[in-house]
């Protein structure tokens, strides 16, 4: 398909520039929606008068549909969408990137979203639905799913469609409860996950940094010891991935971990697990969460994390899970081949 897009671009650069143009404004509409114009403008960079004239062809198409509330793409502009998705990633040079990362990384699949996280709502949201596109692949109605907390995890939550039959058998939180924002918590996102995939669930109300005592006997309490034990069975895993510390901040640590993790050149967590730039563990927090060394068992680890300040830490935790799918932002993959190659 590559050779015949390139065949395409030699006889009609100027047609597939246009496609392209039209492709980003309808798929941007769709990640935002609803959505106003001004909104699609800041999010592309496009000017006012393209988008204008862009959305007024789609809906002589039908394919989205303007009301006082904002933008929306109808049934119809998402099957277009959908059907368009492998096209454009080679037209647009995604699926080469995509391809290069994954073979620099030694990982089975990388998914890249256009633009950068640290600036775009659009590309966060986009993120999401390729991660949720790839678990909807994966998962069936005997599947266990385990999903870590944050806003990438939301993102995909957010993405995934009310289902009309079970998509999996139970969806579990991946580790205690951590911060004060109970949307992005590991439980809150389990049950918004179940819902929308007609699933039962687990929930683990356990906070960070317990003492071993007092952990050991949260562990006997009949409620959190049938979370452990579907915990034990999940066999795919959802996984956010921050910056070390960032994160230690978040979680409230001690200062005396803060400051070794800080001296030991510590780069990533994620799970509860923290990194240095070689990928070693330098300390994993007092709580209840799924193994890092059992993962390797999985049959799916989607790990989704993005933005060009979250490159290194991608990088270090990437050297534990050879084995999974990386969703990540043309930002943050530039970055680490970058890193990579120098």
């Amino acid at each position: 398909m590559e050779d015949k897009i390139q065949l395409i671009r030699k006889i009609a650069p100027d047609l597939t520039e246009e496609m392209i143009k039209r492709y980003r404004v309808l798929k941007t509409v769709r990640l935002l929606q609803p959505c106003g114009r001004r909104m699609v403008v800041l999010a592309l960079g496009m000017t006012e008068r393209t988008v204008r004239s862009e959305i007024e062809r789609f809906s002589v198409q039908k394919l989205v549909q303007v009301s006082k509330t904002g933008m929306t793409v109808t049934e119809e502009g998402i099957e277009v969408l959908d059907g368009l998705d492998k096209i454009f990633s080679v037209m647009t040079g995604l699926s080469v990137l995509e391809e290069k990362l994954a073979k620099l990384l030694g990982v089975k699949r990388v998914l890249i979203a256009q633009g950068d996280a640290d600036c775009s709502e659009r590309s966060r949201k986009e993120m999401g639905q390729l991660a949720m596109r790839h678990l909807l692949e994966k998962t069936n109605d005997k599947s266990c799913i385990a999903i870590t907390g944050g806003t990438a995890m939301e993102d995909l939550v957010l993405a995934t469609p009310e289902m009309t039959k079970p998509m999996a058998k139970m969806i579990v939180p991946a580790r205690g409860s951590i911060g004060r924002k109970m949307e992005l918590q590991a439980d809150t996102l389990a049950v918004k996950l179940a819902e929308k995939l007609q699933s039962e669930y687990r929930l683990l109300h356990l906070p960070d940094n317990l003492s071993e005592t007092a952990l050991e006997e949260m562990k006997k309490q009949p409620e959190i010891f049938e979370t452990i034990q579907e915990m034990d069975k999940a066999n795919i895993l959802l996984l956010g991935v921050g910056n070390a510390l960032d994160m230690a901040e978040k979680r409230r640590l001690d200062e005396e971990v803060k400051a070794y993790l800080a001296q030991n050149d510590a780069i990533a967590e994620a799970c509860g697990y923290y990194f240095n730039r070689s990928g070693e563990v330098l300390y994993r927090t007092r709580s209840i969460a799924i193994d890092f060394n059992e993962i390797k068992k999985m049959d799916e680890v989607i790990v989704v994390a993005g933005g060009e300040k979250k490159a290194e830490s991608i990088l270090a935790v990437c050297q534990s899970i050879p084995s999974g799918v990386f969703v990540t932002d043309e930002g943050a993959a530039l970055k680490m081949i970058n890193l990579l190659e120098a």
